[in-house]
């Protein structure tokens, strides 16, 4: 029988699996550059790190070629399938002391640690409710004290920095985010700001709406429009205002979005959640992230350069100063005198599985619509939303885009 000739196939990792181990090799490149090593030693821990989920017999030129020997298959090319000091830190990593150096050394021991971090946060939805993992806190509390650059503390005052939300606003979103405000109310809500009954006639008169005659009152707007949109249109312009920096137009857009989806997940609860609050909420529930936005310049570098390599927004806000977006909203709206129960519904909208807020399981599942990436995806956290909310996770597929048009007069350009 003639022997066959066989190149070695690609190795096709898991969607997800290719996902971890990009994030493995960003987190491993900032905390070699925060240790102080060399470029040549942090490029050989992000080339290990993008392969430390390959099979170990690739790695292994001999096994490899007495397996193939075995079956009878004539390897193509005698050059091993991967670099050797890559190779030597792979095999480290796996256990094979054989292979250990001592200059490869604080490189196994950079991909260890940020391996064991990232593992942390992709099996904490499966810790709710038992012992926690210890191995992956010990590698959260180790990383946080090499990458963390500004603290608890830091982050409070720079909430302090942020603008006020005035008293006349918030009689706004309370006037308006009553289900049962009528056509009277908010025409007395627009009129008491020019920027609010602009946006009521720009929105009657857009290309959506396309009215017969133009429309040039605020009486004539909101009838035109209806209730429902003239209470979003209010709403979100009173909001809309905290995101005017042009780097907080993309994250405005996504709220929107968020809203939407909360809305409409809102009306397929079985949880009796009420849609305007839901509206609301997520409007709001990114809010913590402007704080983050003005932080110092040392410490968005760092988060760009996580963020950029894949690394969720949520551990990345964690890593570098000990809180998240999420802790930090929560704050911030409760400096606004928002309702305790949005305030709590925030904080917990990125883990909605450790508290009992059916708003907060909501935000999570309209998140998940809205294709966020800011934290690592979850079918166990999403499972448990979507029985806290009440909601059958076959609607999801309902939930489009196509009201969000009567709202794209309040969109920032991207």
């Amino acid at each position: 029988m003639a022997d066959s000739r066989l190149a070695l196939p690609d190795v096709r990792l898991d969607v997800g699996v290719r996902a971890h181990c990009r994030r493995v090799a960003t987190w491993s490149c900032e905390l070699a550059r925060a240790l102080g090593l060399s470029d040549s030693e942090r490029r050989l821990a992000e080339q290990a790190a993008l392969s430390h989920h390959l099979p170990e017999l690739l790695l292994d030129d001999e096994a490899r070629r007495r397996l193939l020997a075995d079956i009878r298959v004539e390897e193509c090319g005698e050059e091993s399938l991967i670099a050797e000091d890559v190779r030597q830190v792979l095999l480290s990593f796996w256990g094979n002391r054989e292979m250990w150096d001592a200059s490869i050394a604080k490189v196994v021991a950079v991909l260890e640690l940020s391996d064991d971090f990232d593992q942390h946060f992709e099996s904490q939805p499966l810790f709710h409710g038992q012992e926690p993992d210890q191995c992956g806190g010990s590698a959260v509390q180790t990383m946080m004290s090499y990458l963390q650059v500004t603290s608890r503390a830091d982050v409070s005052r720079v909430i302090d920095r942020l603008p006020i939300f005035p008293r006349a606003a918030r009689q706004v979103v309370k006037k308006v985010s009553n289900p049962e405000v009528t056509v009277h109310e908010l025409e007395t809500v627009a009129s008491l700001d020019p920027v609010l009954s602009g946006l009521i006639i720009q929105t009657a008169n857009s290309a959506y709406f396309s009215p017969a005659r133009p429309i040039a009152s605020i009486q004539h707007g909101v009838a035109y429009i209806g209730v429902e949109i003239a209470r979003k249109v209010l709403l979100a312009a009173t909001i809309r205002g905290n995101f005017a920096s042009m780097r907080l137009h993309q994250l405005w857009n996504h709220s929107l979005d968020v809203a939407q989806a909360a809305e409409q997940l809102a009306q397929r609860s079985a949880s009796k959640i009420d849609p305007s609050e839901a509206f609301l909420a997520g409007l709001v529930h990114d809010i913590g992230r402007l704080a983050f936005s003005i932080m110092p310049a040392r410490f968005l570098e760092r988060f760009w350069r996580l963020t950029d390599g894949g690394c969720p927004p949520v551990q990345a806000e964690l890593c570098l100063s000990g809180r998240s977006h999420t802790e930090v909203g929560a704050e911030t709206l409760l400096q606004w005198k928002f309702p305790d129960a949005m305030v709590e519904a925030i904080r917990w909208h990125h883990s909605p599985e450790t508290c009992s807020s059916p708003l907060a399981s909501l935000l999570y599942m309209a998140e998940f619509v809205s294709d966020s990436d800011e934290d690592l995806p979850s079918y166990v956290r999403f499972n448990a939303a979507s029985r806290q909310a009440g909601i059958d996770p076959d609607v999801i597929a309902e939930i489009g885009r196509h009201d969000l048009a009567s709202l794209d007069i309040l969109r920032f350009a991207a």
